[in-house]
C-alpha cells in the first residue's frame, strides 16, 4: 500500500511539474499603426481561436514604427514578428533590404490581385482611404473636391494629420502633390490649416467643432458617425487617396509559424469581418460585406499614385509639408 501511495504521489507531482510547460504560450510581437482600440478587439478574436498564441502589440504611428525598426536593425535584431502599417511603399523598401519573409498564405487566392505582392512578402489587409470629413452641425454644403479646401471660406477652419507621424498622411501628401503640385500645400498654408498628430485626432477635432472640415480616414469618420458624433465624410470627386495597409512577417522572426497563423487569420473571413465590425474598414476580401452604407473597393474613385513615384518622392514631399505648414 505504501509503495502504491508513493507511486501515485510521484505521478501527481510529475503532472504538476508538467502543467506550466503545457500552459506556456508562444508570444507574437506585432508592430502596427492600427488604432489600439481596434487592435485590442482583433487580438481578442484571434486569441479566442488560437489560445496557444499570445499577441503582444506595439502601437504607434507609421513614422515612429519605421524609426523603431530601423534602430532595432542597426542594433542587430528586429524585435517585431509582424509589421502592419499604412505606408505601403515602406514594405517595398523592407523587401528590397531582404527583411521580409515570403509567405504564400492560403487566403491569398481570395484577395484581389492588387492586394497581393507578387513575391508574397506582404498583403493588403486593412483597407481605408484619406477623405474629406466635416462637422454636420456646422457645414451644410461640404467640399466635394480636394481643391475645394483651398476656398478662402474655409480659412482657419481646416485640420489635417502630420506626415511626420502618420504614414497615411505621407501617402496623401505625395498623391496630392503629384496631382496638383506644391501649390496645393501652399494653398493649404494660405488657408491656415491646423496640423495635429494623426487622423484620429483630426476627426475628433472636427466632431468637437474646433474645425469645420479636414483630412481624415474614411473608417475613422464612419465609425464616429455610427456612434452618434456629428461628423460625416466625402469621397472626393477628384479621387480618394487609397491605402491598403499591408501586413508582413519579419524574416528574422523566431515565431514564423505563429506569424503565419496570424497573417492567415487577418486575411480570412473571420479576420476581415472583425476589421469591419470593430474598425469600420472596407474588407480586402470581396466575399466579406463592407460596413453599412459603405462603397466596396471597386466603387471608390481613387487618385492615381504609382508605387514607383511614391517610393521616390514621399520623403521630398513630407519635407516640403514640414517646411511649408509647420516651419514657415
Amino acid at each position: 500500500m505504501r509503495k502504491l501511495t508513493s507511486s501515485l504521489l510521484v505521478a501527481v507531482l510529475a503532472g504538476l511539474i508538467a502543467l506550466p510547460a503545457l500552459a506556456e504560450k508562444e508570444t507574437l510581437m506585432v508592430y502596427t499603426s492600427c488604432p489600439i482600440e481596434i487592435m485590442t478587439e482583433i487580438e481578442r478574436v484571434f486569441e479566442a481561436a488560437h489560445p496557444e498564441i499570445d499577441v503582444q502589440v506595439y502601437r504607434s504611428g507609421t513614422g515612429t514604427i519605421t524609426a523603431k525598426i530601423a534602430a532595432e536593425r542597426e542594433a542587430g535584431k528586429i524585435l517585431a514578428d509582424i509589421v502592419w502599417v499604412a505606408d505601403y511603399a515602406y514594405f517595398e523598401g523592407l523587401k528590397g533590404l531582404d527583411l521580409l519573409y515570403p509567405y504564400e498564405s492560403p487566403e491569398a487566392k481570395n484577395l484581389p490581385e492588387i492586394f497581393v505582392d507578387p513575391d508574397r512578402c506582404y498583403y493588403g489587409a486593412r483597407i481605408f482611404s484619406m477623405v474629406i470629413a466635416y462637422n454636420t452641425l456646422l457645414v451644410d454644403d461640404p467640399p466635394r473636391r480636394w481643391t475645394d479646401l483651398l476656398d478662402p471660406k474655409w480659412r482657419g477652419q481646416l485640420v489635417t494629420g502630420n506626415p511626420q507621424y502618420s504614414g497615411s498622411n505621407v501617402v496623401a501628401t505625395t498623391a496630392l502633390c503629384l496631382e496638383y503640385g506644391l501649390s496645393y500645400l501652399k494653398g493649404l498654408r494660405e488657408n491656415e490649416i491646423a496640423v495635429v498628430r494623426g487622423n484620429s485626432q483630426a476627426a475628433a477635432e472636427i466632431a468637437a467643432g474646433a474645425y469645420m472640415v479636414g483630412f481624415t480616414l474614411d473608417n475613422i469618420a464612419r465609425g464616429m458617425k455610427a456612434q452618434g458624433s456629428p461628423i460625416d465624410l466625402v469621397y472626393p470627386e477628384d479621387g480618394a487617396v487609397f491605402l491598403p495597409s499591408p501586413i508582413a512577417i519579419i524574416k528574422t522572426s523566431e515565431h514564423i509559424e505563429a506569424a503565419k497563423t496570424f497573417v492567415d487569420f487577418v486575411l480570412s473571413p473571420a479576420g476581415q469581418e472583425a476589421l469591419v465590425e470593430y474598425g469600420s474598414y472596407i474588407p480586402a476580401r470581396p466575399d466579406v460585406a463592407p460596413p453599412p452604407d459603405t462603397p466596396t473597393v471597386d466603387q471608390i474613385h481613387v487618385m492615381d499614385l504609382p508605387l514607383s513615384f511614391l517610393m521616390a518622392n514621399k520623403d521630398f514631399y513630407t519635407d516640403q509639408f514640414i517646411k511649408l505648414l509647420l516651419e514657415e
